[in-house]
């Protein structure tokens, strides 16, 4: 079976773009994708598999994760190499997707929900930036409850089925970690903080948000993403774990504490990307809006994204 394929990263959150049409049967999504995810083979933490709509400027996609070996409901790197595909690739030929010199919306039905992304184009036509809808996600996440967590006295929070931690909370217990460096006794102290979120029954995924309020550039917060850090699979970047971060931030009370809230809403400014450690030279900027209880909007855009390569694979 030949693929045709386009790569491209979010700030070092490595994607796949395939035509799904190409893939025989659906059911073979999940052996097809896990097969090129491979190290040996195209090497990325996730695999989108995209299929038309039906209804104009929509996509319909099945996302799978590397980590997780598993499909996942959203994944906001996805998105945002899908906008920067949709102007300096071909992709918009593959669906028909209608664009405009300037501003355009195409909006993508995941697992959790609708998700527009609305690509902003420079006077010149290039690629500018992409805003990524995440409210589907985020209140997804919220219905599976957020809240602050003890695990065996270390203090985190559940946003969904993410754990989202701080790294200085978990250095109380694991003062030999270094999250910068991520050495051994980081590697222990995240693989057991998932351990322990998982035997008291918060999630059974590895989805995990890191992060501290040391900022070394124009940031509010540093973060990683150690999803799958036995393994290696540690994203720099990760659109699902930043609105999770942030929505844990809002709904907790914590961001208030670090005056990032007003209102309702919080808007932080993450930084990422550069590689595997805690904090980088990216800026990941997240907007999750409430009113009581119920999140009303959540949003996010990266700073550096890039398509990286574009082929076909045989599978």
């Amino acid at each position: 079976m030949e693929l045709d394929f386009i790569k491209g990263h979010m700030g070092g959150n490595t994607i796949l773009l395939f035509d799904g049409r190409q893939v025989r049967r659906e059911s073979h999504v999940l052996e097809t994708a896990l097969t090129v995810l491979d190290r040996k083979r195209l090497y990325a933490d996730q695999a989108a598999f995209l299929y038309p709509s039906g209804k104009a400027n929509t996509i319909r996609a099945l996302v799978v994760d590397i980590t997780n070996r598993n499909f996942i409901p959203a994944c906001g790197g996805f998105t945002q190499v899908l906008g920067k595909a949709l102007v300096d690739t071909d992709l918009v030929k593959w669906f028909k997707v209608k664009t405009a010199p300037q501003e355009f919306e195409v909006t993508l039905e995941l697992e959790s929900g609708p998700s527009t992304v609305t690509v902003h184009k420079t006077k010149g036509g290039k690629f500018r930036k992409a805003e990524s809808d995440m409210t589907s996600f985020a209140r997804m996440l919220a219905g599976d409850g957020v809240m602050p967590v003890d695990l065996d006295g270390i203090q985190a929070f559940k946003s969904g089925y993410y754990l989202v931690q701080e790294a200085p909370k978990l250095k109380e217990h694991y003062p030999e970690a270094d999250f910068e460096e991520m050495n051994t006794a980081a590697v222990k102290a995240i693989s057991e903080a998932q351990a322990f979120f998982h035997q008291k029954g918060y999630s059974s995924t590895l989805h995990f948000s890191l992060f501290d309020r040391s900022p070394a550039h124009k940031g509010h917060l540093r973060a990683v993403f150690p999803h799958g850090v036995l393994t290696g699979n540690i994203e720099p970047t990760c659109g699902t774990g930043s609105t999770a971060l942030a929505l844990a931030l809002l709904l907790t009370g914590e961001g208030k504490d670090l005056g990032l809230v007003k209102g309702g809403r919080i808007k932080v400014r993450l930084e990422t990307g550069g590689g595997p450690a805690l904090g980088g030279p990216d800026i990941t900027t997240v907007v999750v809006e409430k009113k009581g209880e119920e999140v009303t909007r959540a949003f996010f855009s990266h700073s550096l994204v890039e398509i990286t390569a574009k082929g076909t694979v045989f599978v």
